[in-house]
């Protein structure tokens, strides 16, 4: 008896504590401010993952506008000795989100956004800075840059292609001939179909057939994404444009043909872009290769299109390039468009593809049409080169614009 009532002390406390027990395991898990999650189950919290891009759906980017985030750690622009030189540059303007507008629109004033030429590139090139679409001056460029409004696919006909061209190219077309024109097949990448939609004449052969075709009365050499050429014809294609041809290169193109034939000038840096439409900032002012461009557009990129290193800046000019590829891809320079001269001839190189490429069944949506020219800014890219290979833009003279200092900002 002397026990009793430490026992029963004991026993309902034991009752107390398993009764409190049960009500506090009955009650649902609650997850903290961080994300944490309490209860009788295992705690498993997901690392953030960088959200993928979609391909455009119904005529844009699925309805989320890009995120673009500061780089300034990891900006590679160049100054002219090739040592950094971005920092200003990567504090750049961010899209207006404010009163609920996450769709901001471009204002341009009439004639502002439009480069015009007039003067040859020869001289131009020759005598101005090095680093050309690295340095500070293409800091500014995308610095200052506006974000567009969200793309809208549009179906482009044949006519839209051929009146840009005869604007701003009158009568070049008569100069083409079914030889002026070479067209190696490959396997993702269809210019003809574009070449056709420009009214150019060209003939299309397979990369088993380089080493057997007449380039003699060849003025240019387009090489498709997906055309894998054996070492004959990568050395015929280094002899073409040494003796004065031009070259232009698709995609994986990079990393089969230029890498190849032309070492030591640009490389695959091993990464790849996701199919997606990104921004395109003009960072040149190339009076032949970008006439006509505006200063800001639209890029289709591909699943898996190859991303650029420049290996040799004093000589690659890079032409275009993008703010939200520069966080998707390791060289954190977001390169679109490039250009070298080799010997007597000239490069260029396009990430991405030249045929429209909407991923639908009708080929001709055009899922990036630039403001005002009603085509792509890769297109009008390579309309411009395509024309410049009649005469040879490296061998015209003209008066160069004064050199731009890349010592301020």
């Amino acid at each position: 008896m002397c026990n009793s009532a430490p026992k029963a002390k004991l026993l309902a406390a034991l009752s107390l504590a398993f009764t409190f027990g049960l009500s506090f395991a009955a009650s649902p898990a609650q997850a903290d401010e961080n994300g944490w999650i309490d209860g009788e189950q295992e705690v498993v919290r997901e690392r953030p993952r960088r959200p993928r891009s979609q391909a455009p759906d119904s005529g844009n980017y699925g309805g989320n506008q890009p995120n673009f985030v500061d780089q300034s750690q990891g900006r590679r622009d160049y100054d002219d000795g090739g040592n950094g030189g971005g920092d200003e540059g990567a504090r750049r303007s961010q899209p207006d989100q404010s009163a609920g507008n996450t769709n901001p629109v471009l204002t341009i004033k009439a004639g502002s956004n439009t480069i015009s030429g007039g003067i040859s590139s020869s001289t131009f090139r020759n005598s101005s800075r090095s680093y050309r679409g690295l340095d500070k001056m293409s800091t500014r460029f995308l610095q200052q840059a506006p974000f567009l409004d969200l793309p809208q696919t549009i179906a482009v006909q044949p006519s839209t292609f051929k009146n840009w061209l005869e604007q701003y190219h009158t009568g070049a077309l008569a100069a083409f001939s079914r030889t002026t024109i070479i067209e190696i097949k490959g396997q993702w990448d269809d210019s003809g179909h574009i070449l056709r939609s420009f009214g150019l004449p060209f003939t299309r052969i397979p990369p088993s057939k380089v080493g057997d075709t007449d380039l003699s009365g060849t003025k240019i050499l387009v090489v498709n994404c997906g055309a894998n050429l054996n070492a004959d014809a990568l050395k015929k294609v280094r002899k073409f444009v040494q003796d004065g041809g031009y070259l232009l290169t698709t995609d994986w193109a990079l990393d089969s043909c230029l890498e190849k034939a032309f070492p030591g000038y640009v490389e695959w840096n091993s990464d790849y872009t996701e199919n997606s439409v990104v921004d395109a900032v003009v960072v040149d002012d190339d009076p032949v290769l970008l006439v006509g461009m505006p200063r800001v557009a639209y890029w289709k990129l591909e699943n898996r299109s190859q991303t650029v290193k420049v290996l040799r800046g004093r000589e690659v000019q890079v032409l275009a390039r993008s703010r939200t590829l520069m966080q998707r891809e390791c060289s954190n320079l977001g390169i679109l468009a490039l250009t070298f001269s080799f010997g007597a001839g000239r490069v260029l190189h396009l990430v991405g593809h030249f045929d429209n490429n909407a991923d639908r069944a009708f080929n001709n949506a055009l899922p990036d049409p630039s403001p005002m020219i009603g085509i792509s800014l890769r297109q009008a890219i390579a309309g411009n080169f395509v024309v410049a290979a009649l005469k040879g833009d490296m061998k015209e003279e003209g008066e160069a614009p004064p050199a731009e200092s890349n010592d301020t900002q």
